[in-house]
């Protein structure tokens, strides 16, 4: 190559230590501020969502502890399992308006079941088996039942029908004894729920296929029907 144009090229290249050279202890320095401004600013976002979230849930348990009344004491009737929990959630619950708690009669042998006078009855009007609704509105209606069968040689149909105004609303039918094979004991729960808007003066009632079936011995507390009044227009 001629000496000239060599000499030119030369000339033009910037030079390695100028274009390459930056002190290393600048970029540590830069790099050490960057992730300490990185922490400061992380840790501040995470204390100020945990003091968020604290106060929240402080909120919600004061809330919480106003909206629920102390239960009453001078209510009678005492559950065993599930129809305690029920029992309890009825008592603790803000709706107060309209409400009923019954536990089945015993030694009843009849299609439609009947109620022990001494449940809880309020807004509400019990009558020959029947709660007739006094406030018109949206109702949760629960009902359980709980059967006993000694299996014979054929199988046995367990049904319970909630009833509206004497019209059958909703049905459970279990089959138990399929087998055929003779058994002591077999125990099966049958509940139903509704939530349905009635008016004045609406019929709620309850049947069975066989009342013999049910368990008044064992788990005499556990057949029950329940109501409350959800929503109104008042």
């Amino acid at each position: 190559m001629d000496p000239g144009l060599q000499q030119a090229l030369n000339g033009m290249a910037p030079p390695g230590d100028t274009a390459m050279h930056v002190p290393a202890g600048s970029v540590a320095s830069d790099l050490g501020t960057t992730s300490r401004s990185y922490f400061y600013f992380t840790t501040a976002t995470l204390a100020l969502c945990l003091v968020f979230t604290v106060a929240t849930i402080m909120v919600l348990v004061v809330q919480r502890t106003d909206s629920i009344p102390n239960p009453p004491d001078n209510i009678p009737l005492k559950g065993g399992n599930c129809s305690e929990d029920l029992l309890c959630i009825l008592k603790r619950a803000p709706f107060k308006k309209s409400w009923a708690y019954l536990q089945v009669a015993k030694h009843l042998n009849q299609t439609k079941l009947s109620w022990n006078k001494d449940g809880v009855v309020h807004g509400v009007r019990y009558q020959d088996g029947n709660l007739v609704v006094q406030i018109p509105g949206w109702y949760v209606i629960i009902c359980q039942m709980q059967f006993i069968v000694q299996c014979p040689n054929n199988s046995v149909d367990l049904k319970v029908e909630l009833l509206i105004n004497k019209q059958i609303k909703k049905q459970a039918l279990m089959t138990v004894c399929e087998s055929g094979i003779q058994t002591k004991n077999v125990y099966q729960n049958l509940s139903q729920f509704l939530l349905d808007y009635l008016l004045v003066n609406t019929t709620i009632s309850v049947n069975v296929d066989t009342f013999q079936y049910i368990d008044t011995s064992t788990f005499p507390l556990e057949n029950v029907l329940s109501i409350f009044l959800y929503s109104s227009s008042d």
